[in-house]
């Protein structure tokens, strides 16, 4: 396989010289999936189009590393087309007369030895284990692998990072890899049974693993009468969403037995973060088995996992969830192997909304917890509050910390209104681990029931997947008494069912996310980002976006997501005088919420599928763009000063393009415009490779006033690998880039 890298690698020396431009690759996992600093390790990488690799990237710094190996798997009908095609081939030539024919037939053969390397090696893989080859499924989505040799440079943190993978083509999404703590290993198969479990010599450690099918993974360790043990998975949170997998993430479980193989503590959720933490309190010196494997016996290679075993400081909850900023919080921790029962968070008056909280003890670092930051003051509920009654008096816009005591508990609060007043009452509760099933009810004086809420979607909290927060907005009928109730719709309560509660004027605001958080940035071209807007409290204006830090010949263009609108593309352009880098973009937007004056950063964020259906804005830790060379052709459309094209039903847009070109191209510029409207239909399928040009699209009848779209025009031309290929490869490539966002509105 390694002589077969090595002709990969050849080949792309001539490739790359002019496709700056096809593909861009995806990374679907990566096994190890984190390792300690200073180490070198071997990391295999599946994904699509990695194998013009040039680079790793994390979240920050660069990585040194080497690809080794290139492997890509084949289905089985594609299999058997390159097999037939060699035997064609050479069943042809042992009919042929022509020296030269043969010849020509022999560079095909051998144009195709690679992809036959590749699926003979698969085979024999399936070979060696064909019950585990049974159950193998075909993946496009990992269908190739990439081995690499990764240095960690021994300066980086103990933390979680972004990794990406860099080719010619472009930079990929990012995948989590973690920079850890403790001691690591790589699991060791055959360790699929109780009987034969692979044995651990020291705690701590960490145990990096992969279930593949209907797999169960066993490791035997030593422990102490009086020992708190924490066993923690990582598995969800390194592939946080499978596009083709049902619920859409490996779920993992871990069961621990004893040394008569007994089994004492399980543990598939932990509340309901879906990767699982068991913490046991060793009652007796002896050997146990920790057992992981999947919820319902699934298996592949994406289903990758990080397990930390040994006494380590863990947070299981804290309380309060959050403070004010410009102020010194005490949060009670709550949790085993801590070195404190408190501590003292200060905040500045420039804090993040979110803010992440953890504990040392010793050379140990315990697991994070989110801790909110807010601009209004903070109060805590008042017992006995359990009664409309004996209500919690509100007097201004504050933030409640309160807990759901036990099963059956509400809590409630009052306030004086008046009429028109714009009232928001909000429960933050299931965003910071807590259990709470939130339900608000807002009644009047005479307790009569005036809005209720339960369960209210906030895509900003891209990993989760059951919203169980609620939230009112109302303007109030008449001035007079309101009192607000809280408990758990599902009747439930106990310590852990803590809350946060805001009660106030209405505040309208917003978040963005922008997408993807990977581009490819050719010098003198764009490229092309949604803005996606999460509003809140009615707040519906404009938008406005601009570039935060200055990089030179890099900026924004039609940067405003229009009134109401919940998302809009953006054109980030580089000129010939930006530099060719790794840049990381930070963009914000600005609005006029009421009297304020709002600026929110745009967090980049990946917008991925769960169980293919289900679409999450995942953030990612940067907004990073590879500034490339100039792409062979270039398209200028001509369109109004607003960026807002306005047709009627049965009409024809028409539109000025002109195309430069920067390498010789064999073919003109083909178009085509990405998830149109019913309505809409691109006319013009091709443009010349240089000079002026129209663009037509077609308007449909069914158009009604008021319909608004925004597509991205997309431009495809197909160019030779340049002089340096070997003559026998004269295949023309196709080279794909973005031209253009258009916006249209249906008018009158």
């Amino acid at each position: 396989m390694k002589k077969m890298a090595g002709f990969i690698l050849l080949f792309l020396g001539w490739a790359t010289e002019i496709l700056s431009a096809a593909v861009i690759p995806h990374v679907g996992f990566v096994y190890p999936a984190g390792g300690l600093p200073g180490e070198t390790l071997t990391v295999t990488i599946g994904g699509q189009y990695l194998k013009d690799f040039s680079g790793i990237h994390l979240s920050g710094f660069q990585v040194e590393a080497k690809m080794t190996d290139y492997l890509r798997i084949y289905d089985s009908k594609e299999a058997g087309r390159i097999k037939r095609s060699k035997e064609t081939l050479e069943a042809k030539m042992a009919e042929e007369q022509s020296e030269v024919r043969k010849q020509q037939m022999q560079r095909q053969i051998d144009m195709l030895e690679p992809e036959l390397a590749m699926v003979a090696e698969v085979r024999r893989e399936n070979k060696m284990n064909p019950t585990l080859a049974a159950k193998k499924q075909f993946n496009p989505q990992i269908s190739e692998r990439i081995t690499l040799e990764i240095k960690i440079p021994d300066q980086v943190k103990p933390d979680n990072y972004d990794l990406r993978v860099e080719t010619s083509s472009g930079l990929s999404n990012p995948l989590m890899f973690q920079i850890g703590q403790l001691p690591e290993r790589t699991e060791k198969e055959p360790n699929d049974r109780l009987t034969t479990p692979e044995k651990l010599t020291d705690l701590p450690v960490l145990i990096n693993g992969q279930v593949l099918p209907s797999d169960i993974d066993y490791f035997q360790f030593h422990a102490v009468e009086g020992q708190t043990l924490v066993f923690k998975a990582d598995a969800r949170t390194l592939v946080p969403y499978l596009a083709d997998a049902v619920p859409g993430w490996f779920q993992a479980v871990l069961t621990l037995y004893d040394s008569k193989g007994q089994e004492v503590a399980y543990n598939d959720d932990y509340f309901l973060n879906p990767d699982p933490v068991l913490i046991y309190n060793v009652p007796a010196d002896g050997n146990y088995t920790l057992a992981i494997r999947d919820s319902i016996f699934r298996g592949r290679e994406d289903f990758v996992y990080r397990l930390s075993i040994g006494e380590l400081p863990f947070i299981e909850r804290i309380f309060p969830f959050g403070g004010m900023e410009n102020r010194e919080t005490e949060v009670a921790l709550y949790g085993v192997n801590l070195p404190a029962k408190k501590m003292k968070i200060k905040t500045g008056s420039t804090a993040p909304d979110i803010q992440q909280i953890k504990v040392e003890k010793g050379n140990l670092v315990s697991n994070n917890r989110d801790f909110s930051v807010s601009s209004l003051p903070d109060r805590s509920e008042t017992e006995p509050n359990n009664t409309y009654s004996k209500a919690c008096v509100i007097t201004n816009d504050t933030m409640i910390n309160g807990t759901i005591e036990k099963p059956g508990d509400q809590d409630w609060f009052c306030f004086e209104g008046r009429k028109g007043q714009a009232k928001t009452i909000e429960v933050s509760a299931r965003k910071f681990g807590s259990p709470l099933d939130a339900r608000l009810v807002l009644l009047d004086a005479q307790q009569k029931v005036l809005m209720t809420s339960d369960d209210v979607e906030d895509k900003s909290f891209g990993l989760m997947t059951y919203h169980a927060d609620a939230r009112i907005d109302v303007e109030l009928p008449e001035k007079g008494t309101y009192f607000v109730r809280l408990d758990d719709l599902q009747g439930k309560g106990g310590a852990e069912y803590a809350y946060r509660l805001m009660i106030g004027e209405e505040r309208p605001d917003f978040q963005l996310r922008i997408v993807p958080s990977s581009l490819r940035l050719p010098r003198e071209g764009t490229a092309i980002a949604t803005v996606h807007a999460i509003r809140y409290g009615g707040f519906t204006g404009e938008i406005r976006l601009e570039l935060r830090n200055e990089l030179t010949g890099i900026g924004l263009q039609r940067a405003v997501i229009p009134e109401k609108a919940n998302s809009a593309q953006i054109i980030i352009s580089a000129s010939k005088t930006a530099e060719k880098q790794m840049a990381v973009l930070e963009i914000e937007g600005t609005a006029d919420c009421g009297s304020r004056t709002v600026h929110r950063r745009a967090i980049p964020a990946e917008d991925m599928m769960q169980a293919f259906i289900y679409r999450h804005l995942v953030v990612a830790q940067e907004l990073l763009a590879q500034v490339t060379d100039p792409d062979p052709v270039t398209v200028t459309v001509t369109l109004p000063s607003d960026g807002v094209i306005r047709a009627r039903p049965d009409s024809e847009i028409k539109l000025r393009a002109v195309a430069v070109r920067k390498a010789a191209l064999q073919s003109p510029v083909k178009l085509t415009i990405s998830d149109p409207p019913e309505w809409l239909t691109l006319v013009t399928t091709t443009l010349k490779a240089e000079g002026s040009s129209e663009i037509v699209l077609k308007v449909s009848p069914n158009a009604e006033p008021g319909n608004s779209t925004t597509v991205v025009l997309n431009g495809s031309v197909k160019a030779k690998l340049g002089d340096k290929a070997p003559k026998f490869f004269n295949e023309n490539k196709s080279i794909d880039f973005s031209i253009d966002a258009l916006s249209i509105q249906i008018t009158n």
